[in-house]
Formats: C-alpha cells, sequence, structure tokens
C-alpha cells in the first residue's frame, strides 16, 4: 500500500472486450484510443483454481452480480494517478498492481507479509498486497514457484482473479471461439456471464492479450456496483482523462475517495 498505482477515464458501448465499456492498467507501453495491447500469457500463468470459499453468488439473466468479499460500502479510490497529474489508462498493468487494487477493496482477511512465491519479497512495495491476496486465494503462482509481479497481466489471467470473487466453481460455458481448452476457459466463462466483461465482434476473447489500467476500471467497477455517473464529488481529475474519453467517469470513479 506504499505505492501509488496509476488510474484511468468514461466508458463507451460496445468497447472491445468489454461489454458497454472497458478497465485499468499501469505499464508503460502507450496503447491507441481504440487500441487495447497484446501480449503473450506466460506458459503456466494463474492456473483457474478457485479460491477461498465465500457466499455463492448467483448469476441471473438481465442482471449483473456484484462481487463477494470485496467491499460494496465504502466509497474506496482503488487506483491512483502519477505526480505528474496524469492516470495514464491506456497503459498496462502489472501483476502486482492489480494484486494491490483489490487488496484495497478486500474485506474480511488477515494481511499477511509472508509470501509463498519466490519472487515476492520482504521490502517489496507489493509484498502484502500479493501475499494477503494469495493467503486468501485469489492470486495463483506459477510451476516454478514465481509470481513474476512485473509482468502486464493478461485478460485471461485478470478474468480468473476476478471470477474468484463470484465464489462460485461452476457456470456458463465460454461461447468464444479462441476459449476452447484455455486454461482459463471455465473463469472467462464466468465473468462474462456476469457482465463483467465481454468479448469482440469477430466472436473471439483474446485471453492472451494484455489489458489497460482503464479496462480494469471499467470490469472492476461493474464488479462493486459502482454509480459512475455521478461525478460532483470528484477531488481528483486528470490531465489525461478529459470528460470525451469513453472511460473518462470509469477512472474518475476509480481514483476518488479514501485511498488505502
Amino acid at each position: 500500500r506504499t505505492e501509488a498505482i496509476p488510474a484511468l477515464t468514461p466508458s463507451v458501448p460496445n468497447l472491445p472486450g468489454f461489454i458497454d465499456g472497458g478497465g485499468t492498467g499501469a505499464g508503460d507501453t502507450d496503447i491507441g484510443e481504440n487500441d487495447t495491447p497484446l501480449g503473450e500469457l506466460p506458459e503456466g500463468g494463474e492456473n483457474g483454481e478457485n479460491g477461498e470459499d465465500g457466499e455463492e453468488t448467483d448469476i441471473t439473466d438481465g442482471e449483473t452480480p456484484l462481487a463477494s468479499g470485496l467491499n460494496l460500502t465504502d466509497r474506496v479510490a482503488y487506483l491512483a494517478g502519477y505526480e505528474d497529474g496524469t492516470v495514464r489508462p491506456s497503459n498496462q498493468i502489472t501483476r502486482a498492481e492489480v494484486a494491490t487494487v483489490f487488496f484495497r477493496l478486500m474485506t474480511g482477511v488477515n494481511a499477511s507479509s509472508v509470501s509463498p512465491f519466490t519472487d515476492v519479497l520482504t521490502g517489496q512495495w507489493f509484498n502484502e498486497a500479493v501475499s494477503t491476496a494469495a493467503a486468501a486465494g485469489i492470486l495463483r503462482g506459477y510451476g516454478d514457484g514465481s509470481f513474476r509481479p512485473g509482468n502486464n497481466i493478461t485478460r485471461a489471467e485478470f478474468a480468473a482473479i476476478a471470477a474468484r470473487f463470484l465464489g462460485m466453481e461452476m457456470g456458463p460455458a465460454a461461447s468464444f471461439t479462441d476459449v476452447a481448452g484455455h486454461w482459463a476457459e471455465q473463469e472467462i466463462g464466468l465473468v462474462t456471464a456476469a457482465g463483467w466483461m465481454g468479448g469482440y465482434e469477430d466472436g473471439t476473447f483474446r485471453p492472451d492479450q494484455t489489458i489497460t489500467r482503464a479496462e480494469v476500471a471499467i470490469v472492476i467497477n461493474r464488479m462493486l456496483g459502482r454509480d459512475i455517473a455521478d461525478r460532483a464529488a470528484d477531488t481528483r481529475i486528470w490531465s489525461d482523462n478529459p470528460e470525451t474519453a469513453w472511460f473518462f467517469q470509469d477512472i474518475q470513479e476509480a481514483t476518488n475517495g479514501v485511498l488505502n
């Protein structure tokens, strides 16, 4: 919780890869306004196992379920901007940064600094976030014992993490043309059925493509059931999050409120 994480901006219907909108990120790669960055999924990544048992969330047609185990009551700012006044919504986001985002929102867990991963060490800014989320069963590492915190997270990896907050092991099968046999096929089916993420017009999900900060913000706002329309109370604004941007409202919602 010691280092700030870059933040985001509004949503637009039919954004590629999402239902009616986009999410968050934090790498150094600049991405065009209408692009989603591509990236290789490290072999043996998130293994798709569900996390700790919690209240099971029913997915009902026409309804967007809320996440179990996240703070749905308080307005927590889960993304932070940069010292130069930017939030860099089109940048990618790393696995460590995603861990920190969810750590800020998780409830009912005991903070831990005991890492099960060989590359998450005492004193690193993301240690507590990664260790706590791993202990709660939300994060998984790789077969070699690493977590690879600096890797930009993929859509499949993010879907797997998000799905664990549904508290469900089974759900509708994903109907995309490129996820059959993928390690995250089940989780992709869960998050798309929940209305948190979506596919592309060509019928693909592109699971190994990386996700941006703006896209992450949109997904998490859906998970939390946040009202993104009312911006009257905003105290933080960003030079690269103009009101005309498709992600404007979602970035504002992600970055305003109490930043833990």
